[in-house]
């Protein structure tokens, strides 16, 4: 089931898009054609992913011109290999023209995001490391790109900075340990609590609080190993910092039970796809 608040603001983002590639206004189109004849088009993938964007797709069309039909052969979530057909679209020729790039745009970046999860979610699977995203997103594009993420099979951290109470290192100061008390009695909604800790001697000093993860920053191996030899069971355990696809069956042997990556949504590699006009 697909969380709504994946598409929350979708309408608005659809709307920059647009705008931003100014599809009211296809000069190349508008003089070259002189008649709005009816065509079929095929988006053609032109390498392996896995597949990520087709709700958005189906809402952009609708936008534009609810009138062209649209046949999808796969479904967000299937691996496709290069050369795969991925859906057909059967309209006007000048409505298919002026969205091209802005479906493509979404479906190439968005399978780029699903594909790289999955991709790692592969390696770590053995030691059943949850993959997970971070909070480093392309501003306004949050919520599709951990919907990317949840496609590609990994786990989606908070969304915002009102979801969970993470104190991170910024957080600390000489009353910290005070503070954590306080907080923990203050935490009337039972919001989940994240300690962001770099050291062993920070995890000995708040495994005694209930809180429910703690987030071991930028630690060596070694180090990692001899914190999570003392963290209780009833805590949730996770590991960020430096992490790549290179190194991250590393992390995942310790058996930590999150991996977390800035990666996964501000590296993107998009999946490149075509739309190719099918010849009268």
């Amino acid at each position: 089931m697909i969380k709504n608040n994946y598409f929350k603001n979708l309408n608005k983002i659809i709307g920059l898009s647009l705008l931003e590639d100014a599809t009211s206004n296809d000069i190349t189109s508008n003089l070259l054609l002189s008649r709005n004849y009816i065509v079929e088009a095929n988006i053609i993938s032109k390498e392996y992913g896995v597949l990520c964007g087709i709700p958005i797709v189906k809402k952009i069309i609708s936008r534009i011109d609810k009138s062209i039909k649209i046949k999808i052969f796969k479904q967000d979530g299937k691996k496709f290999k290069k050369n795969t057909k991925i859906l057909t679209l059967k309209g006007k020729i000048k409505s298919i023209l002026k969205i091209e790039r802005v479906l493509l745009n979404y479906l190439g970046t968005l399978s780029g995001i699903s594909t790289k999860t999955n991709k790692l979610m592969v390696i770590c699977k053995k030691y059943k490391s949850k993959i997970c995203c971070t909070r480093k997103t392309i501003p306004g594009l949050r919520h599709l790109q951990k919907y990317a993420v949840s496609v590609g099979g990994g786990t989606n951290n908070r969304f915002n900075l009102e979801d969970e109470i993470f104190v991170k290192d910024n957080h600390y100061d000489e009353l910290f340990n005070q503070k954590i008390y306080k907080l923990i009695k203050k935490n009337k909604s039972k919001k989940k609590i994240t300690v962001e800790v770099d050291n062993l001697s920070q995890v000995k000093n708040i495994i005694n609080y209930k809180i429910d993860r703690i987030l071991l920053d930028n630690m060596k191996i070694d180090k990692i190993k001899k914190c999570l030899k003392i963290i209780p069971r009833d805590i949730e355990t996770e590991v960020s910092g430096n992490i790549s696809e290179s190194n991250i069956l590393r992390y995942a042997k310790t058996r930590v039970n999150r991996i977390s990556l800035g990666s996964l949504t501000h590296t993107i590699r998009n999946i490149d796809f075509s739309l190719i006009i099918k010849t009268r």
